[in-house]
Order: C-alpha cells, then sequence, then structure tokens
C-alpha cells in the first residue's frame, strides 16, 4: 500500500513539473521528493491553500501526545472541584463543622484560586508554559498530601487553598500551552482537550464520592487520589517539548525551530513560514506592563473587554450553584438519600462528559460563535423552565438555611444516654478558624451551651408535586448542564487562549480568570441566600435574564476565531474597536439598518470595499 501512494505520487508529481522543468529536472524532483517520502514512512502529504504542506500523522502524535499529557491538569481541576461535594457530607461529623465552616472549606479553594490567578500569569510569561506546569503538579501533589492526611480544621483550609493555587494555574497554563504547539486548523479540538479533562475529572469525582461516601474517613481517600494524575503528569511534561512561541518570544530561534521541525515532522518549509510569522508578529506586539492590560495599545482594552465578558457570563449564568450544591438540588427533585443524590451527580457528570466530546469533534467545524449562542440560549430557556417548574410545584425552602449547627454523631448519642459524656484527650472546638482544646468541665460546658437543642432539619431544596413535574426539572436541569457543557465550559478558555498576544498572553488569561474565580466565589456564598430572599423559582428566573443577556454580548462582541493562526487573530484585532465590530454583525439585523444607512433615500449613491479588517471576520 506505503508502495502504490509512494508510486502515486511520483506520477502527479512529474506531471506537475513537466510544466517548468526539463525532463532532467523531473527526475531530480522525483528522486528528492522520493526521499522526503521514505522520511515520513512513505505517506503522502496534502498541500494547503497557501502552498504549506500539512501536518501528517508523523508530526501529530507528537503534538496529541502532549496536548493529551497537559489536560492531565484539566483532570485534576474538575476532580477537586467536584469531590468537595461528596467529602464535606463525611467533614462535617469528623471535624463538627457548622454550616459557615462547611462553606469556608467550600471556598477556601476559590480564594486560592484568586491567588493564583495573580501571579500565575507572571510566572507563565517569565519562566514558560512547559516549566509552570511541571512546578503546578508539585503544588497539586503537596495539597492533595495535606488534605489526606489533615488532622484539624485548619490544615483543610491549607490544603484547599493550595489546591486552589494549582487549579488556577492549570486552567491558564495548560491551555496556552496547547494552543502555541497546535496547528491552527486543530487548535480548537486540542485545545478543547483540556474542558475535555475538567468533565472527566467531574465525573470521576463524582464516582469516587459515591464508592467513599459510607466509608469510614472516605474523605481522606477522596481527597489522596488526586496525586495519582498529578505524579503522572509532573513527570509526564518532563519529556514533551517547550512552547516555540514562548522559545521565540526569548530569542531561542535555533530551539524554536528544532521544536517545529519535530511537532510539525520535520517539514522544513512549512516550519520556516510558520516561524517567520511567529517573529513578525512578535516583532508587532508591544511590551506591555501591568497597567498596559487596560491600554488601548493593540487593542488590549478591547480583548480584556472580550475576555472579562465570557468568564463573567460563564459564572453569573449559574453553572458553579449547579456544580457545589447538585445533590441538593437533586434531593428536591425526588432524590432523597445521601447516596441517592450522590449517584444522581454521576448522571449528571456523564451528560458534561458526552456534550464535550461533540464540541471537541465539532468546534473547528462548526465555530466558536455558533456554539456560544446555541448554549447561552438553550441555558436559559432550561433555567427559565425550572424557574416555572418549581413555582408551579409548591417549591418550599427552609428558612435561615446556613445559621444551624451541625452535630457531631457521637456526641448526639452520648446526649441521649444520661448525658454521659466521654471526653477524649483532646477535645477541640473551632471559633473564627482556629482549635481551642478544652477541659473536660469547658467540653461539657460547651456542648451543654450549643447541642442541647433540637436538631434543626438540613438545608435541602424540597419540591412538592406531581411525578411528571419532578420529571420535568430533572430534564431541564440536564439540558442546562449539556448546553453549558458545549459552549460556555470549553470554548469560554479556547477564546480566551487565541485572543491576547503572545508576549502578555499569561498575564491577560490570569487577569480574566482572576475576575472569573472572584464571580464564582461571589455567586456560590450568596446563592443560598438569594434562595431565602427571593425564593428558588425567582433565583432560576434571574439567571436565565443573565443568559439572555450573554446572548447579546456573545453576538455583538465576541469573534469568530475558527481557522485562524494565532497570529492572524492578533493581526485583526488590533484594529478592531467595539463600535466596529457592533457595526459588523449589526448588518445582520434588519432592526440595525438604519444605523448604516439607506442607499435608496440617497442619490449617486453606490458602495464602497470597508477597509475595517474586522469586517472579515465571519
Amino acid at each position: 500500500m506505503a508502495a502504490d501512494m509512494l508510486e502515486e505520487e511520483e506520477v502527479l508529481l512529474s506531471k506537475d513539473s513537466a510544466l517548468n522543468l526539463s525532463d532532467s529536472e523531473d527526475d531530480s524532483a522525483i528522486k528528492s521528493t522520493k526521499i522526503e517520502l521514505q522520511e515520513c514512512h512513505l505517506r503522502s502529504v496534502p498541500v494547503e491553500e497557501d502552498g504549506i504542506p500539512s501536518q501528517n500523522s508523523c508530526g501529530s502524535i507528537h503534538v496529541v501526545f502532549a496536548s493529551i499529557m497537559a489536560s492531565l491538569g484539566g483532570v485534576l481541576f474538575g476532580y477537586d472541584i467536584g469531590i468537595i461535594s461528596g467529602a464535606v457530607l463525611q467533614l462535617r461529623d469528623e471535624f463538627c463543622l457548622s454550616c459557615s465552616f462547611q462553606e469556608m472549606v467550600i471556598s477556601a479553594m476559590l480564594m486560592g484560586a484568586i491567588a493564583g490567578s495573580l501571579i500565575g500569569g507572571f510566572l507563565i510569561d517569565k519562566y514558560g508554559r512547559r516549566l509552570t506546569i511541571i512546578v503546578n503538579t508539585v503544588v497539586f501533589l503537596l495539597g492533595a498530601v495535606v488534605l489526606g492526611l489533615s488532622p484539624n480544621y485548619p490544615s483543610l483550609i491549607v490544603g484547599r487553598l493550595l489546591l486552589g493555587f494549582a487549579v488556577s494555574l492549570s486552567a491558564t497554563g495548560e491551555c496556552i500551552y496547547i494552543s502555541e504547539i497546535a496547528p491552527h486548523k486543530k487548535r480548537g479540538q486540542l485545545v478543547s482537550l483540556n474542558e475535555l479533562g475538567i468533565t472527566l475529572g467531574l465525573l470521576l469525582a463524582y464516582l469516587v464520592n459515591y464508592l467513599f461516601i459510607n466509608v469510614t474517613e472516605g474523605w481522606r481517600y477522596m481527597f489522596g487520589l488526586s496525586a495519582i494524575p498529578a505524579a503522572i503528569q509532573g513527570v509526564g511534561m518532563f519529556f514533551l517539548p517547550k512552547s516555540p512561541r514562548f522559545l521565540a518570544l526569548t530569542g531561542k530561534d535555533a530551539e524554536a525551530e528544532e521544536v517545529l521541525l519535530k511537532l510539525r515532522d520535520g517539514r522544513k518549509m512549512q516550519v520556516h513560514r510558520e516561524l517567520e510569522k511567529i517573529k513578525s508578529s512578535l516583532s508587532n506586539e508591544k511590551e506591555h506592563s501591568g497597567l498596559g492590560l487596560l491600554s488601548s495599545s493593540d487593542n488590549m482594552r478591547g480583548r480584556m473587554f472580550i475576555g472579562a465578558g465570557l468568564v463573567f457570563f460563564q459564572q453569573c449564568t449559574g453553572q458553579p450553584n449547579v456544580l457545589y450544591y447538585a445533590p441538593t438540588i437533586f434531593e428536591g427533585i425526588g432524590f432523597e438519600s445521601d447516596s441517592a443524590a450522590t449517584l444522581a451527580t454521576v448522571g449528571l457528570g456523564c451528560v458534561k462528559v458526552v456534550m464535550t466530546v461533540i464540541t471537541l469533534c465539532c468546534v473547528d467545524k462548526w465555530g466558536r460563535r455558533r456554539f456560544l449562542l446555541t448554549g447561552a440560549t438553550l441555558m436559559g430557556v432550561s433555567l427559565l423552565l425550572l424557574g416555572i417548574i418549581s413555582h408551579l410545584n409548591d417549591h418550599v425552602y427552609g428558612s435561615n438555611p446556613c445559621q444551624e449547627s451541625v452535630q457531631c454523631t457521637q456526641a448526639a448519642t452520648d446526649l441521649t444516654n444520661n448525658f454521659t459524656i466521654p471526653y477524649s484527650t483532646t477535645p477541640q472546638v473551632f471559633i473564627a478558624n482556629e482549635s481551642y482544646t478544652l477541659s473536660e468541665a469547658e467540653w461539657l460546658s460547651y456542648y451543654m451551651d450549643n447541642y442541647t437543642a433540637a436538631p434543626p432539619e438540613e438545608p435541602h431544596v424540597h419540591i412538592h408535586g406531581s411525578t411528571l413535574g419532578k420529571i420535568a426539572a430533572f430534564t431541564s436541569l440536564m439540558l442546562y448542564v449539556a448546553a453549558f457543557g458545549f459552549s460556555f465550559g470549553p470554548v469560554s478558555w479556547l477564546i480566551l487562549s487565541e485572543i491576547f498576544p503572545a508576549s502578555v498572553r499569561g498575564r491577560a488569561i490570569s487577569l480574566a480568570t482572576v475576575l472569573n474565580w472572584g464571580t464564582n466565589l461571589v455567586v456560590s456564598l450568596t446563592f443560598l441566600n438569594i434562595i431565602e430572599n427571593i425564593g428558588v423559582s425567582w433565583t432560576f428566573v434571574m439567571f436565565s435574564i443573565v443568559c439572555a443577556v450573554s446572548v447579546i454580548f456573545i453576538f455583538f462582541v465576541v469573534p469568530e476565531t475558527r481557522g485562524k493562526s494565532l497570529e492572524q487573530i492578533s493581526k485583526e484585532l488590533n484594529n478592531r474597536s467595539l463600535k466596529s465590530g457592533i457595526r459588523a454583525y449589526c448588518k445582520w439585523l434588519h432592526c440595525c439598518n438604519p444605523l448604516t444607512g439607506s442607499p435608496i433615500k440617497l442619490p449617486n449613491y453606490h458602495r464602497v470595499q470597508s477597509t475595517d479588517s474586522f469586517n472579515e471576520i465571519s
């Protein structure tokens, strides 16, 4: 088969060469091409429109393997976010955590993520993408060990802070690394591997939660298992190439060319042209300081507006609440036990994985904007349906959901046995995040003051009504998760990795992710209070309105980057303004025609070709 392909290639080349070369030159060209084909395992190479040979499977192996290894950080990202939903059910009894302390355990990771976003970009831009990812796996390992061996509440907070820092740095570094090693026609698929890793991590976390939810100190296994993919990624990244764009940025052109030759399977002409484009783009880009990220130079202000808007709507459309409070919501629509609600979240994880796989296969064919617009619309519809269903089915939510005390199981048992409380050698109470050791008399006094009242019901959502209503609510929730899974989930990170100049890409994405994690923190901490004040129905309706606003933002502001090199995207965005972007997409709407003028009403009117480069963006 390989010989036949080589023979066919010789015939085609000989015919093409006959137009310009002599017979002796034809023979020479064919022999030269034959050698190149043999070096590439006798595989023919299709030619792209610009004359550059496209990447064959020889180079694809290196790119795909590097992308998969980097995407293990996405698995850690998703796992460490999802695992807390099951672990906290055991932690509250193990450490006698009140509801506010439980929220602190969950939110500590978000606080660490904000810190990671603030300094992670500088590390990525200064020390490189690959080295930062390797160091970050050490932080993942340290966080897993601290959490798995935690003897008290403060150590839990420290472990969660470490994981938050690592998760944030992972989200930024890996997307940048993959986008800079990938060929532009496959960049969407390869960068989406990171989001696929996140969804697989979430699914794995939900499965581990279900397996260990009834195991004594199962939370230690839940946290500790994340060390395995962290170790694999740390070792694997040592054998992967550095980012060629970072090497060119630091003046290491020879090393950048060597890396590109490996990633593009030794195609010298393709590598030469790609490296020249990278160097040309870098020479045209200006150096930006921290404040320069918000300047008008290179349209950084406009780029940051796109990135900030995407991450803002990614969080404010309600995704964190579904992620962190999924078992609570499932209990409300019919899954009444902890194990059943935890098992139901596995179905949620499966839906996210399936939708991400679909995006992975189609994002480079259908485009980023189409996925975002469709997903945001479906999210708004599903949330509106959830609000209507909750209202029609007589939704009830307990008051003061986060003010009750959580009781230790053993202490509650001892109270019923004539108040005989066994005194351990180091009984502890946690006040204002500090641990205090009490004497036996102090422990008895503290216990009588805080745990003698009848335990209030645990906060949960409960929907009264028909089975049909519960099925409809469950279906709407799954539709929401599916829509997020093929829109804001993978596509937001993909566009963030594409729209910023290489010299400032790490810092710019980090600044955007500060807003991402900060918004996530605010939305998560206020969710229960919002429900208490306006009810679940209006909470869902509020999120659906935010989805509608996001559709408007995406339509008028977010550009299409499909099929374009990073250098081409940067060049187009340099000359783009918000006004020109709105004008470019406004022509699609008949209601906006008055903004561009009517040729029918003007005499001697004739159309001219627009010089606005952004009009080329479809």
